[in-house]
């Protein structure tokens, strides 16, 4: 028998189903697996589409993931109608702007947060009861390599991805007494249309580079899926991922140093990485000439000190 024989005529909850990632594994369990997947996404004419790709096979619904009330609402309604779920994949998610984090809005952050971050810790609330009572029970969130290696100008949802990362964890802790597979997906880049040229700006060679070092999305939905078999709490996708991880293993101070010195070095001709640096290379020499002006206060205050002559007003001026 092989690893993912147990997947054959399960019962999946899968998030995040209609583009990319999510609808490679959804195609992959109805289609390979005879998997019977309650899709949740938003839009609902590609919904329609899938579904009438595969039939009976494939049901959805339509509901605000960041709410845990709605969660509970959809968990009830499939307990309800018969369909004890077996599986829970939570795919969801979303990435920011490039961007400094101080430039994002209230809204942009909690926006982050709900998506990739409460929709999992909501789904795997309202889920776990009925999983407990399945012979074939699996968690499977996914979450990022920037979960382990956070870079620049994306602050909050390397966040959230490593919030992901530690709930999963916890669970698979908690929930190994009750057979349950429990597994943190990390894949490094996807191909995506997130290093495409900003308004205003043109696309150039460079940000097509950066593009194409990401895996596409259909061997990512595949090694999803190869995931859960595995059974691993954690399980890095592809190359790049598994080489950020090795880098925070092996130099785990070095290594984001490396990182954004790379990236504030290609801002010049990588368009994507432009809002990050761009006001650090415009001051480049104010910024020098302060720190310069830091040392010599310090000294100054030191100096002040050893004579006697140090204030509290002196404070001000550090």
């Amino acid at each position: 028998m092989g690893k993912l024989d147990w997947l054959y005529g399960r019962n999946v909850v899968l998030t995040g189903c209609s583009t990319g990632m999510g609808k490679e594994v959804l195609l992959i369990l109805v289609k390979k697996y005879g998997c019977n997947v309650m899709g949740v996404a938003r839009n609902k004419q590609k919904l329609d589409e899938l579904k009438a790709e595969l039939g009976d096979k494939f049901s959805y619904r339509r509901f605000n993931i960041s709410s845990q009330e709605e969660w509970h609402n959809f968990a009830k309604e499939l307990e309800d109608m018969g369909f004890m779920t077996d599986i829970l994949i939570n795919n969801a998610g979303m990435i920011q702007p490039f961007g400094q984090f101080n430039d994002m809005t209230d809204d942009q952050i909690m926006k982050i947060v709900n998506t990739n971050l409460l929709s999992v810790v909501y789904g795997c609330k309202a889920f776990i009861p009925t999983i407990k009572k399945s012979k074939f029970g699996a968690i499977c969130n996914v979450a990022s390599a920037s979960s382990i290696l956070p870079f620049g100008g994306q602050s909050i949802y390397s966040a959230t991805k490593a919030g992901v990362w530690g709930l999963t964890t916890c669970l698979a802790q908690e929930l190994k007494g009750f057979n349950i597979k429990v597994t943190c997906v990390m894949p490094g880049p996807v191909k995506t249309d997130i290093y495409k040229a900003r308004e205003g700006e043109k696309e150039n060679k460079a940000d097509s580079m950066v593009e194409s070092v990401g895996i596409t999305a259909k061997t990512a939905g595949r090694r999803i899926v190869k995931a859960l078999g595995k059974g691993k709490i954690r399980f890095f996708t592809d190359f790049l991922a598994k080489l950020m991880s090795l880098g925070m293993r092996v130099m785990p101070r070095i290594t984001p140093k490396m990182s954004g010195s790379m990236m504030k070095s290609a801002s010049g001709f990588v368009g994507s990485f432009k809002p990050i640096y761009q006001e650090q290379i415009d001051r480049k020499a104010e910024l020098k000439a302060a720190k310069k002006e830091r040392k010599a206060l310090i000294k100054h205050s030191i100096d002040d000190v050893s004579e006697g002559t140090f204030k509290n007003d002196d404070l001000t001026n550090v």
